[in-house]
């Protein structure tokens, strides 16, 4: 049998079906004229056969969208539901462990505060996973005693109490005093909230035991610093690793307080009706800051976290958005100085901290009872007490390392003998710091300059040392003790 070409085939294929379609309009009956009779009734019906199922399609479409619109309002149903019983669920887990706690003081227009819900609104956009926070209100000095006992576990041994001996032996604080209930004073009244992570609960203050309006109004920056205690404190605040140096423990206060401060103003921004309703200045005597009894050098250190933190946090937010916050408390700054100016906590090659060695600590064979490092916004401080802004700021910017070092003064002496090292970049960096420490002695003991002076019973001397890039500070209570802490700073 002979084989067809392929497109012979098709050819053949395509001339049959012309024909076939020939064939067939061939045969087309003609359309009867337009006066012939009407046709008969069953042709009629036949006719009309596809209108009457084009109609039936219709109305079984409008069918199905009734019952289309049936179940989207069950769905929607069902949603209000669900919404209402979540909310339910929320309500309880901020209520849990309340039970006879005083109710919280309502705000505005009478509408209770919803701090399950602003916690859970931060929450989402801080990008924090973990359940609300238990959330009761107390009076603000229960809060001022539980933040007291968190500071204690983070200063233990009396930490604070030496430090305040330290700086009173300097002559930065009028007396040697106990900071940290005064430490406590201002954190509540700066955050309004606190979390304990004992009771694991957040703490608000009672509007009836405020200070004023500004302490409930801070309420939540409280609830963001609180979400960032729970979720962070435990990397941040490390007890088996002791006591930080004053300069460490400020840096990392000044990350969770600038992150808390972020979140709070952004927050706000979102949500116009929390906007900080604070209207005193700082400087008024009635805000409640400035009625806490704290001396000024210890009010600035403790403002510092949250104002110098802000800047801090915001440039970490900018240069990598929260997971940058996030991977902070993994890596914290190390130095006040890191937090003025974050370009050095963000370069990868940052330089590691400095430690001044000293060949031996003791003075008449006891050892000091406090030693510390103050760092770069402790030093600009106190240079700022009797200089301008712009040569404090001098004085202190050069500074790579200090260590200050106190000892108990015998014979009932008001103030105990200090010494404090410093040291600078360079020969130039030290001495502006010289010059604008000579000058806060020479105004507060009331001398014309001297390097070294007896005065109001103190005996002090400012020596240069260290390649002439360290200088020294003694404040001593005899001159015996000034004479063997030259020898052990030289």
């Amino acid at each position: 049998m002979m084989k067809l070409n392929p497109a012979t085939l098709l050819i053949i294929l395509l001339a049959l079906g012309g024909a076939a379609a020939l064939l067939l309009v061939g045969s087309k009956p003609e359309a009867p004229p337009v006066i012939s009779t009407p046709p008969p009734v069953a042709a009629v019906k036949k006719e009309a056969a596809p209108i009457d199922v084009t109609n039936k399609a219709v109305e079984d479409l409008k069918k199905q969208i009734v019952l289309l619109e049936g179940q989207i309002e069950y769905l929607q149903g069902q949603n209000d539901a669900l919404k209402d019983e979540n909310a339910q669920m929320i309500q309880k887990l901020g209520m849990l462990g309340m039970k006879g706690a005083p109710k919280m003081a309502p705000k505005d227009e009478d509408v209770p505060p919803d701090f399950v819900g602003m916690g859970l609104e931060m929450m989402k956009m801080r990008k924090l996973h973990a359940l609300p926070l238990v959330t009761t209100a107390v009076s603000q000095e229960e809060m001022e005693k539980v933040i007291l006992a968190w500071l204690k576990r983070q200063q233990p041994n009396e930490e604070g109490k030496k430090f305040a001996r330290g700086l009173a032996a300097l002559g930065w604080i009028p007396e040697a005093i106990d900071p940290l209930p005064l430490r406590a004073a201002v954190l509540a009244r700066q955050l309004g909230g606190w979390y304990d992570d004992e009771s694991e609960t957040m703490f608000t203050i009672e509007a009836s035991t405020a200070s004023g309006p500004a302490v409930t109004s801070n309420e939540p920056l409280g609830i963001a610093f609180g979400q960032l205690l729970r979720e962070y404190g435990g990397i941040l605040y490390q007890p088996q690793h002791g006591p930080l140096k004053t300069d460490m423990r400020l840096a990392r206060d000044s990350l969770i307080a600038g992150d808390a401060a972020l979140t709070r103003f952004l927050h706000s921004l979102q949500n116009p009706a929390s906007e900080l309703k604070d209207d005193l200045p700082a400087e008024d005597p009635d805000h409640p800051l400035n009625q806490v009894p704290m001396p000024a050098f210890l009010r600035e250190l403790a403002l510092f976290p949250f104002n110098r933190g802000f800047d801090f946090a915001q440039t970490l937010h900018s240069a990598g958005s929260f997971p940058q916050l996030n991977s902070a408390y993994s890596r914290p700054p190390i130095s006040t100085a890191e937090v003025i100016e974050p370009e050095v906590y963000l370069d990868p090659e940052r330089p590691a901290p400095v430690e001044i060695q000293l060949d031996d600590v003791k003075l008449k064979g006891v050892l000091p009872f406090l030693d510390d490092r103050l760092g770069k916004f402790a030093c600009v401080t106190a240079l700022r007490t009797y200089n301008d802004d712009e040569e404090a700021a001098l004085g202190a910017r050069g500074l790579v390392a200090d260590r200050l070092l106190a000892w108990t003064a015998d014979g009932g002496a008001k103030r105990d003998h200090a010494a404090w090292q410093t040291l600078f970049m360079d020969k130039s960096s030290a001495d502006a710091f010289y010059k604008a420490m000579l000058n806060c002695l020479k105004e507060r003991y009331e001398t014309k300059g001297e390097n070294e002076f007896t005065a109001q019973g103190r005996f002090v001397s400012l020596l240069r040392n260290r390649g002439e890039a360290g200088v020294v500070l003694i404040e001593a209570a005899s001159e015996e003790a000034r004479a063997a802490l030259k020898l052990l700073m030289k």
